[in-house]
């Protein structure tokens, strides 16, 4: 039932209120609020920047009102469906990385086979007795380490409320993706009535490496609660961008 159904429904209960035909008064309160008023609810519980939230209400204004009764029904029955999702081109930045490698084994009999050799005075031998003691740690050059950078944007009548953004970090040649360092995602933006969660996945196989992040959402609003998920991925073939996208899940 759209909500001009609704205020003739409504009517309906008051006439037959006048003529007698025991319709409840309680009956009488399921006339909805004006579209405006109701539209106004919605942005407040957003908890949008004031910057937002008057021009969320300028564009409002500006519709027709059958255009404007169509967000009201559409805010009742799911708000999320009001939501547009746009993304930008991923970036892609380089750094150079070095990782930590464990020293190589030592054995017991080595080490004393090389000491009884040479003649070597007490503070020296406790000088070389400590640095063999000592953690021993070997750097060596990894391959280039790249982060790529994919935002999305949420918004409401073409103004943005919020966004989602994944980072994912990975060492490649110009041709293949070697390893994965990291693969992650968040909302930033208006907070308000959303709940949302993440989950990540990640793989390497073939040379391609891939970044998927999902987001399940959740909006409560005026006793109801709304859900809708969506999901990023990038692949890249070395550093060579094969895939960015954005779907329903």
């Amino acid at each position: 039932m759209n909500r001009l159904t609704k205020v003739a429904s409504a009517s309906g209960i008051v006439l037959g209120l006048v003529l007698g035909t025991g319709i409840t008064a309680a009956n009488a309160d399921e006339e909805p609020a004006s579209a405006e008023a109701l539209f106004s609810d919605f942005v407040d519980a957003l908890n949008v920047s004031d910057a937002a939230d008057a021009a969320l209400d300028q564009t409002f204004d500006q519709l027709p009102a059958a255009e404007q009764e169509r967000v009201a029904d559409a805010i009742e029955e799911d708000p999320l469906s009001l939501m547009q999702f746009s993304s930008g081109a991923p970036t892609l930045t380089s750094g150079s990385a070095t990782v930590a490698l464990p020293a190589p084994a030592r054995t017991s009999a080595g080490s004393i086979t090389t000491a009884s050799q040479h003649s070597v005075p007490d503070s020296k031998r406790a000088t070389a007795r400590n640095a063999a003691s000592a953690p021993h740690i070997q750097t060596a050059a990894s391959n280039p380490r790249y982060t790529a950078t994919y935002p999305v944007n949420a918004s409401l009548f073409g103004v943005t409320t919020g966004t989602f953004t994944m980072r994912y970090v990975f060492e490649a040649t110009s041709t293949n993706v070697t390893r994965n360092l990291e693969c992650t995602g968040w909302f930033t933006g208006a907070a308000g009535v959303w709940n949302i969660s993440t989950s990540q996945s990640n793989y390497v196989s073939g040379g391609s490496g891939a970044c998927t992040v999902r987001y399940n959402m959740a909006l409560a609003f005026k006793g109801s609660l709304f859900s809708a998920n969506k999901q990023q991925q990038l692949i890249y073939k070395g550093t060579r961008l094969t895939s960015a996208t954005l779907k329903n899940v």
